[in-house]
């Protein structure tokens, strides 16, 4: 058999490091009134003036996040958005929001992690591989025998060998019929963080 090129992919996720969104409690507004932000990051709201204060209002038997009772202070209220929370959380000024001071924050869920360390061994008349899964989701083995292609997986010029289910992150494998010069790419295509 002849050596296999090996390569790791996540199609078109990657790992993002936490950050701080301000938002600006205005007279009558937030600015900005709807933000998107990853799961981990944390929003800022910052109150200079007025009498305000934030609470979520998504109509969920517990409010998710509050800064407390409406202040003529000044102050600064941070939320971080940490696992398990995505989706759609409205938020309003409670002495404000019947004239329109409202706002949302959209929580992206984490963005799928890249399978590691993939190693190939020949079990003649197969091939076995190997690889790191950091969380659970579903990863798939595509193959091709153009050297040249650089369009990832899945697409033209790529075969989908098979693919495997994970329940939690640990180690993968997948017994592949023999695939002698062949370029081989692992892709996670849908995660379960």
């Amino acid at each position: 058999m002849r050596m296999i090129l090996l390569l790791l992919l996540v199609g078109l996720f990657s790992q993002a490091h936490a950050t701080v969104h301000t938002v600006n409690v205005n007279s009558l507004s937030f600015s900005p009134a709807n933000i998107t932000i990853n799961q981990g990051d944390t929003v800022r709201w910052v109150k200079n003036a007025g009498v305000h204060n934030i609470r979520e209002s998504g109509g969920t038997p517990d409010t998710v996040f509050y800064s407390g009772a409406p202040n003529g202070a000044a102050f600064t209220y941070n939320f971080a958005f940490n696992a398990p929370l995505v989706g759609t959380y409205n938020y309003r000024c409670d002495v404000h929001f019947s004239v329109g001071m409202t706002g949302s924050v959209t929580v992206n869920p984490p963005p799928c992690l890249a399978p590691d360390s993939l190693v190939i061994a020949a079990e003649s008349p197969a091939v076995r591989l190997w690889w790191r899964a950091p969380q659970a989701g579903h990863y798939d083995a595509y193959s091709t025998t153009d050297p040249l292609l650089t369009t990832p997986p899945p697409g033209a010029g790529w075969t989908l060998e098979g693919g495997v289910d994970m329940a939690a992150p640990g180690q993968a494998t997948l017994l592949l019929n023999s695939l002698s010069d062949q370029r081989m790419i692992v892709v996670v295509q849908d995660c379960t963080p």
